[in-house]
């Protein structure tokens, strides 16, 4: 069963009272905000509205204001920054080190499923692993990392 849609005044008080809203609390008016008071999911109200959204809802839009001409990032904004791009340097190489892993066990398995024996992997500096904060602690991961042998996969029992 279908409901029907408001009709253009109906959306138009709701776009009015959006608005207001917005400018009560001090927050940024949204289209989403209207598609919910008026309970229509986005692609309909998209579909039927298009038109009320450029000439009834965008102009009444608050432009925001630019920040003021030598007006300057606070220093806990500075030092957020700072903890975010190191956290970031510190995840591409953790990212740099499982990409490595995995191609390696990627090999390994294929050489395994072929039937011959896996060439044990070169070891790794541990001075390339000292800069990671974040490798998990598990045995497994620690072998594969340090560049230690792994246990070689049980080999299968035949039938006689």
């Amino acid at each position: 069963m279908k409901r029907a849609l408001p009709g253009a005044d109906t959306v138009k008080a709701a776009i009015d009272t959006v608005l207001d809203q917005a400018a009560a609390t001090g927050r940024r008016p949204t289209v989403s905000a209207v598609e919910r008071h008026l309970g229509i999911p986005h692609a309909t109200f998209h579909r039927h509205y298009s038109d009320l959204i450029d000439t009834h809802f965008r102009p009444r839009i608050p432009e925001t204001a630019p920040p003021a001409l030598g007006e300057t990032t606070s220093e806990r904004t500075e030092t957020n920054l700072h903890r975010l791009r190191q956290e970031n340097t510190d995840l591409r190489r953790t990212l740099a080190l499982y990409e490595e892993a995995i191609r390696q066990l990627t090999l390994e398995n294929a050489a395994l499923r072929q039937g011959a024996t896996a060439r044990p992997r070169p070891a790794r500096p541990r001075t390339e692993l000292r800069c990671v904060r974040s490798v998990p602690s598990n045995a497994r991961t620690r072998r594969t990392f340090a560049g230690l042998p792994r246990r070689r996969a049980p080999q299968p029992v035949h039938a006689q």
